[in-house]
């Protein structure tokens, strides 16, 4: 007999918020939570099956592992919208892929070794889509990081959290091989880690204290994460909002203090558009969604933004780092790149 709803609600809240990096780390969690392991690994295999849960592994931070980022807008006339898309989801970093409903219709997610240059690849994409250029949104300060969907309320429920700088490191072969199996899927099985150790050959102990050693640094957390439609958070609402800059720390950490909102970042504006800072809100419905952000306006007095919701999803995967088809995109594309 599988786990109750709530039971099930229980256990997928709490891989969301974090895996630890133990050996038998199924079985923690189900003492913690007053399961069997048994009943965890079956609840969450069926879980996957269905494909609510996409994945549990490593979420990395970029910047300390010498990756530029960016948000990416694009106006793209429909009649070109295809070829575009079809270009931009190519690329091996780019993770999140939307069409959104503004003018600027396309947004997508990209990261790049600084030694590759974003800025030359986003020309090289927009050589290659036929576009006039992409326009980067470079994240200038991060209140808050992390989803964390209820299935009982259809929303996000993340806490506050203090978003601290984290230090330069710069890895070796071993420690890329390390950190590319960290990023993979985790098995399903009682002693998971022994897979992911296996795969970048080094023990379990010497993956899981590496693992731990970087926790909260160039690893930002390891965690479950969620098909948000399947858990029934149909809408997805990116609010972007027209802050001066003396106000955007103290805006910034109120809508991050908010649970339903779960990515708050400040950005640069580009133009036509001078929003610069950005807060993800998830819900049921586009209605929910934009009573969320009328309550958050009024919160913090700002009159001045609007809700981009998302029509299409045309990729979305967990950003992968030190990848060799990145490699083979930079050698394909070098020319372009310049």
């Amino acid at each position: 007999m599988g786990l109750s709803e709530a039971d099930r609600n229980r256990l997928l809240r709490r891989v969301q918020h974090e895996v630890p990096f133990i050996e038998e780390t199924f079985a923690a969690i189900a003492a913690d939570l007053g399961f069997h392991e048994d009943e965890v690994l079956a609840e969450l295999r069926a879980l996957r099956e269905s494909g609510l849960l996409r994945e549990i592994s490593a979420v990395l931070e970029g910047s300390a592992l010498g990756y530029d980022s960016a948000l990416v807008a694009c106006a793209v006339p429909p009649a070109d919208l295809a070829r575009v898309v079809e270009v931009v989801s190519a690329h091996p970093t780019v993770t999140h892929n939307y069409l959104r409903e503004h003018a600027y219709n396309l947004w997508f997610t990209i990261a790049v070794p600084e030694q590759m240059g974003l800025d030359a690849t986003l020309r090289a994409l927009a050589a290659a889509a036929g576009v006039d250029a992409f326009h980067a949104l470079r994240r200038t300060a991060t209140f808050k990081i992390g989803v964390n969907f209820d299935l009982e309320s259809g929303t996000n429920q993340t806490d506050a959290q203090e978003i601290a700088a984290v230090a330069a490191f710069r890895p070796g072969k071993r420690e890329q091989g390390i950190f590319r199996a960290l990023q993979t899927p985790l098995p399903l099985e009682s002693r998971p880690f022994d897979e992911l150790a296996r795969a970048c050959g080094c023990s379990t102990g010497e993956l899981l204290d590496f693992a731990r050693s970087h926790l909260g640094g160039a690893i930002r957390r390891y965690v479950g994460t969620l098909r948000h439609r399947k858990a029934g958070v149909r809408a997805n609402g990116m609010a972007v909002w027209n802050v001066a800059d003396p106000d955007l720390q103290r805006i910034g950490r109120a809508l991050a203090a908010a649970p339903e909102v779960s990515h708050c970042y400040a950005r640069n504006a580009i133009p036509g558009f001078p929003y610069t800072l950005y807060s993800m809100l998830h819900a049921q419905t586009r209605e929910a969604c934009l009573a969320i952000a009328s309550r958050l306006a009024n919160e913090v007095a700002i009159s001045d933004y609007t809700v981009l919701f998302s029509v299409e999803e045309y990729k979305k995967v967990r950003l992968r780092y030190f990848l060799p088809e990145l490699d083979a995109w930079w050698e394909a594309n070098r020319d372009a790149l310049g």
